[in-house]
């Protein structure tokens, strides 16, 4: 009896011990961020991400094509219409001004971000008025 005592006190200190060396050693691990292109997006929290890393070296190619996926996705979520209709045609008119202006497309993310942000909170809001 004693030994088996002996042996759980021992395990118990070992795991104690080991516990509190991890948690000294161990540090927060830094978040990868994996880039999208704007050819893969695939969901609306995927384009709302890359939107939102968008700079101002975007290309009108690349910026155009994340618009029209985004636009592609609005209709599938659950928002009230007419807030989905709204979204949906300032995407079209912000894909409009990229495809006539490409040489000034990279003005256009700050545009987007902000679309986004209504997206965000069309989405937050759910479907209804």
């Amino acid at each position: 009896m004693k030994l088996r005592a002996l042996a759980l006190a021992s395990l118990v200190l070992m795991l104690a011990g080991c516990s509190a060396e991890a948690s000294q050693d161990t540090a927060t691990p830094t978040p990868t961020i994996v880039a999208i292109e704007a050819d893969s997006i695939r969901t609306i929290n995927e384009g709302i991400a890359w939107a939102r890393s968008l700079d101002e070296s975007v290309s009108a190619k690349d910026l155009s094509i994340g618009i029209q996926a985004i636009g592609d996705l609005v209709p599938g979520e659950d928002i009230w219409f007419e807030r989905n209709n709204e979204i949906g045609s300032a995407l079209i008119g912000l894909n409009n001004d990229v495809l006539n202006a490409p040489a000034t497309a990279e003005t256009k993310v700050d545009d987007l971000n902000a679309i986004m942000d209504d997206l965000e909170e069309a989405i937050a809001h759910g479907d209804f008025p």
